[in-house]
């Protein structure tokens, strides 16, 4: 990537926001077996959080959006600075995705690149997004962590492939957890298991890992620093869980994942007929959210009966975690059109919207 896009800090505030981040996930297990409980999710654990529904067009839900994108960049920038941000980084999106995060902008790199006339034609970009472990579209009840703070993100992988979703686990968070529970929600506070990876980065790793000493000579080969021993053992019982292969979503979950990715396309945006899709979305995923859901838990508007027994087995827990550190958001600067030009060559994607999610 070129360095002759202007480069800032960052902001003292951040850095502290993101070391807090880090030691509150080192905190929340020290058994690193609990990584593979959940094959099918493995490194997640769902977190009990009380909240209310947001309406996704209201003020409310506008102003959490418009905090939000003030403040990412920092957060891309702060992460890359942290050592142990920066080393799994380097694991999860690799060099080019550690460089456009020093920049302020969500990871991305070109994988699969194929060649015609001996000149690349083609290549497959993995993309990255910033999700809110809790969502953006619901209001925490007091001693719940803010929605903006560095605490409540991660980033996901978010490449979207038509039928196959195998890469995209964020919207297979959405669709699996978050979208069941939140549609036809009560008016009044309600528990939502949310989504907590017990990583930065989602997945952790793009290859397996056997042993410490793969792992160390992988992070010497990409001039990262190298990892404390707790991270160490949790990315290789991530290497495990996922039998030292690439994280793949589950194939039985494909369907609910790609209808979640069609309620933003642009042929889908009528009021009523994504109405119409959400709500089918909410109905199709209930039956799959209630095989992991405890008892007490809403899926499409109906509470699970005192003696539902999830057939799958995912860690619980309800953090309750206040953070120390305080960000404020900070209006980006404008960026000059010699810049974003330079953003745009091939191999650096350009800046992606986000839908309302």
């Amino acid at each position: 990537m070129s360095r002759s896009t202007p480069f800032s800090p960052p902001v003292p505030e951040m850095l502290s926001a993101v070391a807090e981040m880090l030691r509150n996930l080192e905190q929340i297990s020290s058994d690193p077996s609990v990584i593979g409980q959940c094959p099918e999710l493995p490194g997640i654990v769902l977190d009990k959080v009380l909240a209310t529904a947001l309406d996704r067009d209201g003020p409310e839900y506008a102003k959490v959006n418009r905090d939000y994108q003030a403040l990412r960049g920092h957060y891309f920038k702060a992460l890359a600075a942290h050592p142990v941000g920066r080393a799994l980084a380097a694991l999860a999106v690799g060099s080019a995705g550690v460089e456009l995060m020093e920049l302020g902008r969500p990871p991305a790199f070109v994988a699969e690149i194929r060649y015609q006339g001996g000149r690349p034609a083609r290549g497959r970009r993995e993309s990255y997004n910033c999700h809110h472990i809790v969502p953006k579209s619901i209001r925490p009840e007091s001693g719940a962590v803010p929605v903006n703070h560095p605490t409540n993100f991660v980033i996901a992988k978010t490449t979207r492939r038509g039928l196959d979703q195998s890469d995209n686990p964020h919207h297979f968070w959405h669709s699996l957890f978050l979208h069941p529970q939140t549609h036809n929600a009560p008016t009044e506070p309600i528990p939502v298991y949310v989504v907590r990876p017990l990583f930065p980065f989602y997945p952790p790793i793009t290859q397996g890992f056997r042993t410490v000493e793969d792992l160390r000579n992988k992070l010497a080969a990409l001039g990262a620093p190298q990892l404390p021993e707790v991270w160490e053992s949790r990315i290789l019982e991530f290497s495990k869980a996922a039998k030292h292969r690439p994280y793949a979503v589950p194939k039985e979950f494909h369907e609910i994942t790609r209808m979640f990715g069609d309620l933003y396309t642009a042929q889908n945006k009528d009021p009523a007929l994504n109405q119409q899709m959400r709500a089918s979305l909410a109905e199709q995923a209930a039956r799959l959210a209630a095989d992991f859901l405890p008892a007490g838990a809403y899926v499409n508007g109906k509470r699970l009966p005192p003696d539902h027994r999830p057939k799958k087995s995912i860690p619980l827990i309800e953090s309750k975690m206040q953070p120390e550190t305080v960000v404020q958001p900070t209006p980006a600067r404008r960026k000059s059109r010699t810049v974003k030009c330079q953003l745009q060559k091939p191999g650096i994607p350009p800046q992606a919207n986000h839908p309302k999610v």
